[in-house]
């Protein structure tokens, strides 16, 4: 008995669609047990990260300017079942860590961010720990953290994650 070229086709369509069903069941279920919703390429994580970017930061302190080239914005799916969606913005400041601190506690309350619990400790020239902020931005949980990231620079980030899960500081 011989086949014939349709007979061939129907009987690789048919040795395939299993395959493809079996390979979408498996994604769908790894899918829900590490959590992950969508992934950056996916419209949901671009139009997230547009959501992100847009989001309104306190202004800086005066007298600081933005570091050249010290913007942006990406998205991390690689780290872990959490994708993270961040944009910031790094700013040369003559000031001391403690007036950056001094500044950002005021204008993010002002803005409508909850400050953390505690503000954070500084010693001369230097920020021991990042001061973060927490506020809902279209109907997912927002985070704003100020850090250090030279002697006299620090940057402005705003943090989500693509489930709508709450980002840690």
């Amino acid at each position: 008995m011989t086949m014939t070229g349709l007979t061939k086709t129907l009987v690789g369509a048919a040795c395939a669609l299993p395959l493809a069903l079996l390979g979408t069941v498996v994604y769908v279920l790894a899918s829900e047990l590490i959590g992950v919703e969508g992934t950056c390429e996916e419209p949901e994580g671009v139009h997230r990260l547009a959501q992100v970017s847009a989001v309104p930061t306190p202004p800086a302190p005066p007298g600081a300017t933005v570091v050249p080239g010290g913007s942006g914005a990406e998205c991390l799916d690689d780290s872990g079942s959490e994708v993270w969606l961040t944009a910031w913005t790094s700013y040369a400041y003559d000031g001391t860590p403690e007036q950056v601190v001094d500044h950002y506690w005021t204008a993010a309350r002002t803005a409508g961010w909850e400050p953390p619990e505690s503000r954070p400790k500084t010693i001369p020239g230097l920020l021991l720990d990042d001061v973060c902020f927490r506020k809902e931005v279209d109907g997912h949980p927002t985070l704003l953290s100020v850090t250090q990231s030279g002697r006299h620079e620090y940057a402005v980030t705003v943090n989500a994650v693509l489930d709508g899960s709450h980002p840690t500081c």
